[in-house]
């Protein structure tokens, strides 16, 4: 087999970076970054990047041996990049004017969707990239390429 470029597990590293800063540090473009950037940064934001950047080894290695991916790698990976973009958008954060996030700012009703809303999307985008991340280790390994026996 051909080994293939390597450029998108490059490309998934970046991604990887940007969708952490846009998670715990998006808030600060809106002037809302409080008390909870710097937990957010530690926790969610180390997870992101590191989670990304096992599935783009696993990316590169497959490219390298010149396997493919299968769709559901990348969909997985593409799924995890959407629902982090919504977690940036709903994760509150606590202000002088008490919690707000960037849809709600710090009124009700819409500040207790957003911040409902926040928790379920950290979750799957969590388990989205953890699946990812398995389906990419697999492909690296040709798992894509295996046929299955019939009986």
């Amino acid at each position: 087999m051909q080994p293939r470029s390597p450029l998108p597990g490059a490309l998934i590293a970046i991604v990887g970076i940007l969708l952490a800063a846009w998670v715990t540090l998006g808030r600060a473009l809106f002037g809302i970054a409080g008390e909870l950037t710097q937990v957010y940064l530690l926790t969610l934001g180390i997870l992101i990047v590191l989670l990304n950047a096992f599935t783009a080894e696993g990316v590169m290695r497959a490219a390298q041996l010149g396997y493919k991916h299968r769709p559901a790698t990348l969909g997985m990976l593409f799924t995890s990049w959407a629902l982090g973009i919504l977690l940036g958008l709903t994760i509150p954060d606590v202000t002088p004017d008490g919690l707000q996030t960037i849809l709600s700012g710090p009124e009700e009703p819409g500040l207790g969707i957003a911040i409902g809303i926040a928790n379920p999307l950290g979750i799957v985008m969590i388990v989205t990239a953890i699946v990812a991340l398995g389906l990419a280790r697999g492909d690296a390994k040709g798992k894509a390429h295996a046929v299955e026996e019939e009986d």
